[in-house]
C-alpha cells in the first residue's frame, strides 16, 4: 500500500476540521467593541509572509487581512502537522510490523548505506538541507519489497 492513502485520509480530515471550525466562527459584522480593539491591536502587530504571487496583487490592508487569516489558522495547522507526523510513524511502525526479522535487518542495512551515500555526498559538496536528508524517504519506505509481493500502487 502506498502512502498516498494515507495522505488522502490526512488530507480529509484536515479539510473537515477546517469546515468545522469555520461554522464555529462568528460572522465578521457581529463583532463586539471589545473586539474591535484587540483585533485594531492585533493589526499593528500582526507579521506573516504572503502566498506564493500575492505580494502584486494586494494593497496595504489586505495584506493585513491576509496575516491575521494565517495568525488564526496557525496553531491549528501546527497541531495537525504534529498528528500528522505521529501518524506517519504509527503507520511506518505497522507496516515495519509485517516485515520478518531478516526482512528488518536488511532495511536498516539499506537505511544506513544512504546516510552513508548522503554523507560522503556532502563532503564532497553536494549539499543537502538538514531537513531534506531528516525526510528521507528511505526513512519512510523500504527500498526492497519481499519476495511475491506486489508493488503496484492500489
Amino acid at each position: 500500500m502506498s502512502n498516498a492513502w494515507g495522505r488522502n485520509v490526512v488530507v480529509l480530515a484536515f479539510s473537515a476540521v477546517c469546515l468545522i471550525a469555520a461554522a464555529g466562527e462568528q460572522a465578521p459584522n457581529q463583532t463586539t467593541n471589545s473586539e474591535r480593539g484587540a483585533e485594531a491591536a492585533e493589526r499593528e502587530t500582526v507579521k506573516g509572509r504572503l502566498p506564493r504571487y500575492f505580494a502584486s496583487l494586494v494593497d496595504s490592508e489586505q495584506r493585513i487581512e491576509i496575516y491575521l487569516i494565517q495568525a488564526k489558522y496557525r496553531q491549528q495547522i501546527t497541531e495537525l502537522k504534529q498528528e500528522l507526523a505521529k501518524l506517519e510513524t504509527k503507520q511506518m511502525q505497522d507496516i515495519e510490523g509485517v516485515l520478518t526479522t531478516d526482512q528488518r535487518d536488511k532495511l536498516v542495512g539499506f537505511r544506513k548505506s544512504t546516510r552513508k551515500k548522503a554523507a560522503s555526498s556532502n563532503a564532497t559538496g553536494n549539499r543537502r538541507s538538514a531537513a531534506a536528508s531528516g525526510n528521507d524517504p528511505l526513512d519512510a519506505e523500504p527500498t526492497a519489497t519481499p519476495q511475491g509481493s506486489d508493488t503496484s500502487n492500489e
